[in-house]
């Protein structure tokens, strides 16, 4: 429904046109009416109707100025002038304001319905174009986004020299000159299970991962990308003297994101050594990964990297005395969930650190008594046990092995305790991700042939997508990226283009038409689009497919 404001200073000839109309039949509510244009001037720009309709000779305030001021503060409204004054000079400064239509006293019903139709297609016509334009905006700025997460991505590995690096920035348009640098690495949850897939975000995830992914956008000094399905790495620049400040705020800003959201989550922040120097972006990521990784013996949510050590010798018992070995341990450092934790999300290549760093809360003098060592291997062999048959892998290698092997086999040192600790870890983890690559790989395959088969329906997104697939949009979002190596625009447009490419070189079928056929209905943005993902406009690519 279109809201309607009635300006008419004659009170007959007001309720004529508000009894001549059905209104709601042919799409419009009337929302309020006025006798003249000072009077309707607060009420107009209270309601923000779609659109006035005016008398043009009023007292106090005329329609055409009552239009310049509605039109200044509400741009987008429709405005017709009803007029008893067949003057071009009143015609002229109705066009110059914006006026959509100027009506002559007096006007028939069939007319005036015949205009008020005319004006809402064009308003719906509009809104369908405003609405596509919005969408296909926000896909190029997801395309771009990604773009950058895959520079970054290979920046904080030092896979190219310093010459690449700056030509690769500039041509996303990223400023990444700074004096100094940092890393984050943030997981909204770290309890968060990798392993089953099923679940998906929650309301709450979905809205965290909004409100982070908005608020560094378009950040000054902070740069975000994906680092695992369930986590960001944010590039922090600045000057020498402002690197601590800035990586300061933003853990504010993710520290009141979180309170805000929901402040009973596991969240972690782990925030990296500083880095003087570009080319030292790599050491910075690895420190930042560092502290990660002691996210499930930390009982808190944010930590910095020169923190690490202390907080280590804070969690580990470092007495001397043989006599109170046993009353030294760190009983928290044995809770089972700080294993099935890290079971659920670690990684791989987080286990030799994860097991050092274990086995160095529970305290060193207390793993030198060889009943308390095999208690410790045994509490580490039953949780890995009892996670494989939560994730329905209870018979395995692991689970035939005799207990008085393992015993046998790791009392001889806590050396030999912490490897088998990281053998079976890394045992389980491995077939944790297979069982998740197995369930991934039936969610992916669902979602390619949908997209396969539904590219060129302009309606298709991310939310159809991951509705056939039967899994959460946001988690499809983040699964579909960490497995594909692209996101789910960037796979979409890539097929789209392909296919226009094929239709360009076989066929003799115009841009406009082609652009129809693989799912833009703007054949201005189709161009767009086209230039930007490979380098020449279609009408360009055309002329080569010979060459091709």
């Amino acid at each position: 429904m279109l809201k309607t404001f009635l300006v008419e200073d004659e009170v007959v000839i007001r309720e004529m046109i508000k009894k001549m109309i059905p209104w709601e039949q042919y799409g419009f509510e009337l929302a309020g009416e006025a006798s003249d244009g000072e009077m309707a001037l607060p009420l107009i720009l209270k309601s923000k109707p779609d659109l006035l309709i005016t008398d043009i000779k009023m007292p106090f305030m005329d329609g055409l100025t009552l239009c310049k001021l509605v039109k200044k503060e509400l741009p987008y409204i429709k405005i017709v002038i009803l007029s008893g004054y067949d003057d071009f000079n009143y015609a002229k400064q109705a066009i110059n304001i914006g006026v959509e239509d100027y009506l002559l006293k007096p006007i028939t019903k069939n007319a005036f319905i015949e205009r008020l139709e005319e004006i809402h297609n064009r308003y719906e016509h509009e809104k369908t174009q405003k609405e596509y334009y919005e969408k296909f905006k926000l896909e190029m700025q997801e395309y771009e986004r990604n773009a950058s997460r895959d520079f970054f991505e290979s920046l904080v590995r030092a896979d190219f020299d310093l010459e690449e690096i700056y030509r690769r920035a500039d041509r996303l348009n990223l400023d990444i000159v700074a004096e100094a640098y940092n890393i984050l690495i943030f997981t909204p949850d770290a309890s968060d299970s990798s392993y089953n897939s099923s679940e998906g975000y929650s309301d709450w995830e979905a809205e965290v991962h909004k409100k982070i992914e908005n608020y560094f956008l378009s950040h000054p000094v902070a740069m975000l990308f994906r680092h695992q399905v369930f986590s960001y790495a944010i590039l922090v620049k600045g000057q020498r003297d402002t690197i601590k400040k800035n990586t300061c705020e933003c853990v504010e800003t993710i520290q009141k994101i979180m309170e805000e959201t929901r402040a009973n989550v596991d969240w972690f922040v782990a925030v990296g050594e500083e880095a003087d120097r570009l080319s030292r972006i790599k050491q910075s990521y690895h420190t930042a990964a560092r502290t990660y990784a002691f996210r499930y013996l930390y009982d808190g949510h944010i930590l910095y990297y020169n923190m690490l050590e202390q907080v280590k010798e804070n969690s580990a018992d470092t007495s001397k005395t043989e006599a109170v070995q046993l009353k030294n341990v760190n009983i928290n450092a044995l809770n089972p969930e700080i294993l099935q934790k890290f079971l659920s999300s670690g990684l791989e290549d987080e286990v030799d650190s994860f097991v050092h760093d274990y086995f160095h809360a529970i305290g060193r003098e207390p793993m030198k008594s060889l009943v308390f060592r095999n208690y410790v291997v045994l509490n580490v062999r039953f949780s890995v046990l009892s996670f494989l048959k939560k994730i329905g892998y209870d018979d395995t290698e692991l689970s035939r092995e005799e207990t008085d092997d393992v015993v046998k086999k790791t009392s001889q040192s806590t050396e030999a305790s912490v490897a088998y600790a990281e053998e079976v870890l890394k045992r389980a983890i491995a077939i944790r991700d297979e069982n998740a690559g197995s369930q991934n790989r039936s969610v992916l395959k669902q979602a390619t042939d949908f997209i396969d088969g539904h590219y060129m329906d302009e309606e298709i997104s991310l939310n159809r997508v991951a509705h056939a697939a039967n899994v959460s949009a946001n988690h499809f979002s983040a699964l579909f990226s960490q497995n594909m190596g692209q996101t789910f625009i960037e796979y979409l447009t890539s097929l789209r283009m392909d296919k226009a490419k094929e239709l360009l070189r076989c066929t003799s079928k115009r841009s406009s038409e082609i652009a129809g056929e693989v799912g833009y209905k703007d054949a201005h943005y189709f161009s767009y689009l086209f230039k930007k993902t490979q380098g020449i406009t279609p009408s360009e690519y055309r002329k080569t497919r010979g060459e091709v």
